[in-house]
């Protein structure tokens, strides 16, 4: 997926350029300090792809009436950006996903909450949390934590599309959902997990 200009609707103000997080200069702050964090709660550590440390975040900003903004499956398989306000709905934000997520109008919904003083947690590929911060144009706000996860490149949502549409007819039963590093087998064996409509499958 890349972004496309609607030219019937574009008005030559060169924004977009402006913000676009590739054309910005690289910055080079000083390295921050960094913790190594795993969750106690065993079964949130279990659907967690690593230690559950975003579980942690978003239990905080929930319980400061906060919104938290992550990425999760639609009914149709399809990745979108989404917001919760509650601990119960963030849970389908857990877990790395692997593949490229729709952001839909997420960035003016973190604006407005945002602006209404609320805490935001926003998580993210590291393009897509610099992409926010160009939507923002540099205004800073002391009630947002972002979150950018450690990327290599997302894989195309049409070669998960293709997966997925290939176990459906051998399963002949709906996925519903998918999990790319499942500890099925263990922390240190994960796997990618597939659930169908059909619980038999």
């Amino acid at each position: 997926r890349y972004p496309e200009i609607e030219e019937s609707n574009c008005i030559d103000c060169g924004l977009c350029e402006k913000v676009c997080p590739l054309k910005q200069p690289k910055q080079y702050d000083r390295l921050p300090k960094n913790y190594v964090v795993q969750q106690k709660d065993l079964h949130i550590l279990r659907n967690s792809t690593s230690g559950g440390f975003f579980t942690a975040i978003s239990k905080y900003a929930i319980s400061q009436n906060g919104v938290v903004f992550g990425a999760a499956f639609d009914k149709n398989m399809e990745l979108i950006h989404q917001y919760s306000e509650t601990l119960v709905g963030c849970a389908k934000f857990r877990g790395s996903k692997y593949v490229q997520s729709l952001i839909g109008n997420t960035y003016s919904e973190a604006r407005r909450f945002l602006q209404e003083g609320r805490l935001v947690v926003f998580s993210g590929t590291p393009c897509q949390i610099a992409g926010l911060y160009g939507f923002l144009k540099g205004k800073k706000y002391n009630n947002l934590v972002t979150v950018d996860l450690v990327c290599h490149g997302t894989p195309s949502p049409l070669l998960l599309r293709k997966y997925l549409a290939y176990h459906t007819k051998v399963a002949n039963s709906k996925v519903i959902d998918y999990r790319s590093r499942d500890k099925y087998y263990g922390y240190n064996f994960s796997t990618a997990s597939i659930w169908f409509t059909d619980k038999n499958k």
